[in-house]
C-alpha cells in the first residue's frame, strides 16, 4: 500500500530534522551529558516536527547502539520507528483528555519500563486535557519514576495551566524556512526520480506556511501520477494563482479601474479558484510589492524567479506606500469577514470598491 511522503519520509535521527537545529543542539547535549529532564513541553504550529522529535528523543534514551544516539539501527530504534516498543506509548490528548484517562496513566506510570531503559510517554495536542485531567497529571509530571520522561506536545501552549508549563523544560518550534523546506523537496524528488523544477518546488515550500508536513502532502499531490513537475502544473494542481495574475488586478486598482478589478476577480473564480484562498495570496502579493520596496536584495526574502522579480519591481515602483497599506488593511479585514460569511465573494468584491474608490478620490 502506497505510504505518503511525510510518513515515508519521516525524519528518524536528529541529523535529518529540518529547520529545528535549536532543538537538535540542546537535546543532543543533554543526551551526550546525561541530563536529559523527566518532563519537556513541545510548542509550535502544526507540521513543525514536535511528534517526531519526541520519538526521535525516545529512540536516543533507549538506543542500544554505538556512538551517536540514536543510532536509528539497534532494534529498540527500529521498534520505535515502527510504533511497536512497549515502552514509548502515544496518548492522542484530544480523545483521551478526561481525568480517567490520566488516572489509567499514573497507575501504569508505575511499572518498570518492559524491554528498555526509559519509558517515554508523549500526549500529543495536550492543551486539549480538561482542567481536571491537568490537575491528576501534576504530580506524577513533577516526579515520575526515574525511568519515566512525559513529552508533551501542542499547537496552543496558552491553553495548558501554569502548573503544568512550570514543571516543564519548553522548547519552542520554529516554522521552517521556504529555503529549507525547498531543498528538502529537492532531495525527495532525486529520490524519487521525478524530474521536478526548481520554481515548481519554490512554489510548493512557500504555500507550506513552514510546515514542512503541510509541504510534503501538497507535494505529494503534486507528483501524483507523474514524472516531472512544472510551475504551470503546481499552480493548475493546487488552484492557485500565478504572479501575472496578482499583477494584473493590482494594477487596475492602482489605476482605480473599479470594473476591471471586478471583472478580473471574477475571472479568477471562473477558473476555479477559491475566493477566500486568492485573497490570501494576494496579500501575500501587495506584501511582496512593500519587501521590493525597501529591501535592497529582496531575492533573499522572495520564492520567485528573476523574471517574477523583475515584474514586482515594475509593479512596486508604480505603488505608493500609501495605497499598499491600504490594500492590505482591507483585504485583510475582508478575509477575516469572508472566513464565516455565506458567501465571501461578496465581502471581497466590497473590498476592491473601496480601494479602488480611495485611488478615484486622489
Amino acid at each position: 500500500m502506497y505510504q505518503a511522503l511525510y510518513r515515508s519520509f519521516r525524519p528518524e535521527t536528529f541529523e535529518s530534522l529540518v529547520g529545528q537545529e535549536h532543538i537538535v543542539r540542546i537535546l543532543k547535549n543533554q543526551i551526550a551529558s546525561g541530563t536529559t529532564g523527566h518532563a519537556y513541553l513541545f510548542c509550535g504550529t502544526r507540521g513543525t516536527g514536535k511528534t517526531t522529535t519526541a520519538r526521535i528523543l525516545a529512540k536516543a534514551l533507549n538506543c542500544t547502539g554505538e556512538g551517536e544516539k540514536p543510532c536509528g539501527e539497534c532494534p529498540a530504534c527500529r521498534a520505535i520507528a515502527a510504533g511497536s516498543f512497549l515502552d514509548v506509548i502515544e496518548i492522542d490528548a484530544a480523545s483521551n483528555n478526561g481525568v480517567d484517562d490520566v488516572r489509567i496513566l499514573r497507575e501504569e506510570v508505575n511499572f518498570p519500563p518492559a524491554v528498555g531503559r526509559t519509558k517515554v510517554y508523549i500526549i500529543d495536542e495536550a492543551h486539549m486535557l480538561t482542567p481536571q485531567a491537568c490537575n491528576a497529571l501534576l504530580k506524577t509530571l513533577e516526579e515520575p519514576p526515574a525511568s519515566t520522561v512525559f513529552i508533551l506536545a501542542t499547537t496552543d501552549p496558552a491553553k495548558l495551566p501554569s502548573t503544568i508549563l512550570s514543571r516543564c523544560i519548553r522548547l519552542d518550534f520554529k516554522r521552517v524556512p521556504e529555503e529549507k523546506i525547498l531543498a528538502r523537496f529537492e532531495e525527495i524528488c532525486k529520490e524519487l526520480g521525478v524530474d521536478a523544477k526548481r520554481d515548481a518546488l519554490a512554489l510548493i515550500a512557500s504555500q507550506a506556511d513552514g510546515s514542512v508536513r503541510d509541504g510534503l502532502s501538497l507535494l505529494d499531490r503534486c507528483i501524483a501520477g507523474s514524472a516531472s513537475l512544472t510551475r504551470d502544473d503546481v499552480l493548475f494542481l493546487l488552484g492557485v494563482s500565478g504572479v501575472e495574475t496578482y499583477i494584473s488586478i493590482t494594477r487596475s486598482m492602482i489605476e482605480g479601474d473599479t470594473g476591471a478589478a471586478l471583472s478580473q476577480f471574477a475571472q479568477v473564480l471562473a477558473e476555479g479558484k477559491e475566493a477566500v484562498r486568492f485573497t490570501r495570496d494576494w496579500i501575500g502579493h501587495l506584501r511582496d510589492l512593500l519587501i521590493v520596496k525597501y529591501v535592497a536584495k529582496p531575492q533573499q526574502l522572495l520564492s520567485v524567479s528573476d523574471e517574477d522579480l523583475a515584474r514586482l519591481k515594475a509593479q512596486s515602483a508604480a505603488a505608493e506606500v500609501d495605497f499598499l497599506r491600504a490594500a492590505i488593511t482591507s483585504l485583510s479585514r475582508a478575509l477575516a469577514d469572508a472566513r464565516w460569511a455565506p458567501r465571501p465573494r461578496i465581502i471581497i468584491e466590497m473590498a476592491i470598491v473601496d480601494i479602488c474608490a480611495l485611488r478615484q478620490e486622489h
